[in-house]
C-alpha cells in the first residue's frame, strides 16, 4: 500500500534537488503516518529522522488498548478487525479498499526502519501502549531512542516542558551534526 498523496512526489522531488533534509513530527496517527512517509522510496533519502510523540505502532494491539480503556472486552477487537482488512466488510464501512494493516506493525517491521527516531512517550498512555514503543527501541538500538514522562496519551509536553524541550532540541542537534 502505498501513501496517497498528490503532494508527496513533487515535495519529494523538490526536496532532492535542493538537498534538503526534513525531520518528520507526527503526533499519535500522525506519527502512523509520518512513519509511513518515510518508508516510501522517494522520501528514503529526504527524511533524516523522525520525532514522534505517543506514536501508533500496532493498529491491533492499539486497538485492543482502546477497547479495554473503553471497557470493553478484548474479543470486540476481534470482531473489528475483519470490517477494517476484508474487501467486502471494508466496502460496508465506507473504505474504498481494505487496511492491510500489517503494512503498520512497525515491530515486525522493525528491520525496516531507516531513519533515526526519537519517540517521546507517556508511561500512562493507555489509547497507544508504551511498551510498544519500548520494544521497539530495544529491536533497533541505536535507531530508535525513547523518553518516557509521566503523561497519558500525547501529553507529555505538558508532563514536563522543560524535559521535553531538552529532549526534542538535543535530538535534532545530534541528527544535525551526523547530516
Amino acid at each position: 500500500m502505498r501513501l496517497s498523496c498528490r503532494t508527496c512526489e513533487p515535495l519529494s522531488a523538490s526536496l532532492v534537488k535542493t538537498g534538503l533534509q526534513v525531520i518528520l513530527f507526527g503526533w499519535s496517527m500522525g506519527a502512523a503516518i509520518a512513519l509511513k512517509l518515510a518508508d516510501e522510496p522517494e522520501f528514503l533519502d529526504v527524511v533524516a529522522g523522525l520525532i514522534l510523540e505517543s506514536p501508533i505502532l500496532d493498529w491491533v494491539s492499539t486497538l485492543k488498548a482502546n477497547c479495554a480503556r473503553a471497557g470493553l472486552p478484548e474479543w470486540i477487537t476481534l470482531l473489528a478487525l475483519p470490517w477494517l482488512c476484508s474487501r467486502t466488510l471494508s466496502r460496508a464501512t465506507g473504505l474504498q479498499n481494505p487496511i492491510n494493516l500489517r503494512r503498520f506493525a512497525w515491530l515486525a517491521r522493525a528491520n525496516e526502519l531507516t531513519a533515526v527516531i526519537l519517540i517521546v512517550h507517556g508511561r500512562g498512555d493507555t489509547s497507544s501502549p508504551v511498551e510498544l514503543a519500548a520494544r521497539l527501541s530495544f529491536l533497533r538500538v541505536g535507531l530508535v531512542n525513547l523518553e518516557v514522562f509521566d503523561a497519558d496519551h500525547t501529553m507529555t509536553w505538558y508532563s514536563d516542558r522543560e524535559r521535553w524541550r531538552e529532549a526534542i532540541f538535543s535530538w535534532v542537534k545530534a541528527v544535525e551534526s551526523i547530516g
